[in-house]
């Protein structure tokens, strides 16, 4: 399957590979003009997939690592040599997991995740707060200022009786 090209006409994606020991999916260049296709292996992981490249021929994508983690790699010129994105670039607490796309000047649009107890701690509050909301919604309904003619829906409406 292929994702990227350039002008030279390199083309980058993957290739399944059928081994003694399972199969394996592999990130892969051409050569110029789409021509014989080069392995360019993975992470020390059983996986990986190529999906951009500049005009140099630098290519990225991601890759599992030997613990079983999805990675951003970036490669050399001519897609030679993969590495670990993270390993060159280091931002405190956030692992690039696929590296989507790479210009000419070398910029790569990558994937993050970036676990932070502050964003649970909200989305928990947020959810607690939906279900109380939801819960006052659904609550029976009571009189209003003590007048029995009077009901009020949770908070919102008034509704009087007919008759």
């Amino acid at each position: 399957m292929a994702f990227g090209i350039n002008t030279a006409g390199q083309v980058v994606g993957y290739s399944d590979t059928h081994t003694p020991t399972g199969d394996q999916r592999h990130a892969f260049i051409t050569g110029p003009s789409g021509m014989s296709m080069i392995d360019l292996g993975t992470l020390r992981g059983t996986y990986s997939i190529a999906y951009g490249i500049n005009d140099a021929g630098r290519v990225v994508g991601y890759s599992y690592t030997a613990s079983g983690e999805g990675h951003a790699f970036i490669s050399g010129p001519n897609g030679v040599g993969i590495t670990d994105l993270n390993s060159l670039v280091s931002l405190p607490g956030v692992t690039f997991t696929k590296a989507m796309d790479i210009n000419n000047h070398g910029q790569v649009v990558a994937v993050g995740s970036i676990p932070e107890p502050q964003t649970y701690a909200l989305l928990l509050a947020g959810l607690g707060l939906i279900g109380v909301m939801a819960r006052r919604r659904m609550s029976p309904p009571h009189s209003y200022n003590n007048n029995p003619l009077a009901t009020i829906w949770g908070n919102h409406a008034v509704c009087l009786p007919d008759g």
